[in-house]
């Protein structure tokens, strides 16, 4: 072997054993403690510039979202709207007012006034009188629906913090998988690099140069994909927080995963207790049990009380006062068909919420196989399987320092390396979303 030569081999070693530390370092953190490095500028929604070394939080993104989600705001507008119906449905209705005039010999009006006893001016006042206990009922039944659209809208804000915690998770595997790759792409032109200079000294084959650039090319792809990726949680985020979707968003904070600290029979027994859609279903049982009571209600008249004061001129005044009262004579069209109408709302509405109970399990079990698969995948790689990898690419880089393998051996085993670091991350997001994705149905926090 030559000066050259020797020195090329020389360089080569220190490069793949200097990579192999490198692997090994990394794989040999625990899987709760693999950070992500702190991202580039980026601008608020308020246009100001965020530094170089300013973090993306998810708690402040949780906060915002809070604040601006037009989702929420819409939300808290309709429990305002059905709160301000309460009163309105317990009100009387309003008066009528009566007011004329009587001539007894002509139209012209007023031209008898205080010469005929039957010429006159005359105001008056009506007001109707539901039946007792229909106004407490309809107002009853409206404040039963505005209980179950306050319980709609706290689970819609719990869903819009999923979201926002979802799509965080995201942008952070994202970024995570985008630093895995950019680094692979750099030592796979080293590779080229070294492939090429050694099969110009004859130490080397032209098809090691191919595998490398080759290889090259795969991770410029997948770094197109997760590029892309990140520019949907990008946007995904800038929608939940009504930002414009361009708004450029900094690197997400580390992540730390944790263990899911209920079984499925208690996530089930929370779910039951605290999940705002069964009680918002209970409440509309509710004010459809109280509609049915004020249908059947409507079968007995409403009655009504007139007051009217009669001006009749020079001649003495006098006062009317009488009432008025409904006769349900169309029962059979209006009253019966009213009470059958309520029946079935009552009847639909209690078997919605045993659909949603259904379905609210079905969901939680979902969520449950998913958050504990994923968790147990992420430390069978964070633990077992990428640190094993790395002791392979370093036996591998051993022996082809011996010349035992050849180099598209230590390309493999590189790129399964690779492959090993973005499963870890992959399984830990979606550990970290499925349990983002628990939170809203048993009304406790998962994650941070």
């Amino acid at each position: 072997m030559n000066r050259s030569q020797f020195v090329l081999l020389l360089i080569v070693m220190n490069i793949l054993v200097g990579f192999s530390h490198l692997a090994l370092a990394q794989s040999q953190a625990p899987p709760s403690e693999m950070p992500l490095a702190p991202g580039p500028p980026v601008s608020t929604h308020k246009g100001q510039t965020v530094t170089q070394t300013e973090t993306l939080t998810l708690e402040e993104l949780i906060q915002e979202a809070l604040q601006r989600n037009p989702e929420i705001r819409a939300g808290r507008g309709d429990v305002d709207a059905k709160r301000a119906r309460v009163p309105q449905a317990g009100a009387l209705p309003d008066p009528t007012l009566i007011f004329g005039q009587m001539n007894e010999e002509n139209i012209i009006p007023f031209t008898t006034l205080g010469k005929n006893g039957f010429s006159e001016v005359y105001v008056g006042i009506t007001q109707e009188l539901p039946f007792f206990g229909k106004r407490a009922l309809k107002e009853r039944v409206a404040s039963s629906e505005a209980d179950a659209e306050q319980w709609a809208f706290d689970f819609t804000r719990r869903q819009v913090i999923a979201q926002v915690k979802v799509a965080y998770y995201d942008l952070y595997y994202s970024h995570k998988a985008l630093e895995i790759v950019e680094k692979n792409i750099e030592l796979m032109e080293r590779f080229a690099q070294i492939a090429e200079a050694l099969y110009k000294v004859g130490k080397g084959a032209q098809a090691d140069v191919l595998k490398a650039n080759t290889e090259i090319s795969r991770l410029e792809e997948r770094l197109e994909t997760f590029r892309q990726q990140k520019g949907i949680s990008q946007a995904q985020i800038n929608a939940l927080l009504n930002r414009s979707p361009e708004t450029p968003l900094g690197r997400p904070a580390p992540v730390r995963s944790a263990p899911l600290p209920f079984s499925f029979e208690q996530l089930k027994e929370m779910a039951s207790a605290n999940f705002p859609l069964l009680k918002r279903d209970q409440r509309m049982i509710e004010s459809r049990a109280f509609a049915l009571r004020l249908a059947e209600k409507e079968i007995y008249p409403d009655f009504g009380v007139t007051f009217v004061y009669h001006n009749r001129g020079a001649l003495a005044d006098y006062w009317t006062i009488g009432g008025t009262a409904t006769i349900p004579l169309y029962f059979s069209r209006k009253q019966r068909r009213g009470i059958e109408e309520a029946g079935a709302e009552l009847a639909a509405a209690r078997e919605r919420y045993s659909n949603n109970v259904a379905l609210l399990f079905f969901k939680l079990k979902d969520l449950y196989l998913r958050a504990t698969t994923s968790d147990r995948l992420a430390r069978l790689y964070g633990e077992a399987i990428t640190p094993q990898e790395t002791l392979t690419l370093e036996a591998t880089t051993a022996s082809y320092e011996t010349g035992k393998v050849d180099f598209l051996s230590v390309i493999d085993s590189a790129i399964k390396l690779l492959n090993d670091e973005l499963t870890y991350y992959e399984h830990l997001t979606k550990y970290l979303k499925a349990l983002a994705e628990l939170e809203p149905f048993i009304g406790v926090e998962l994650t941070r």
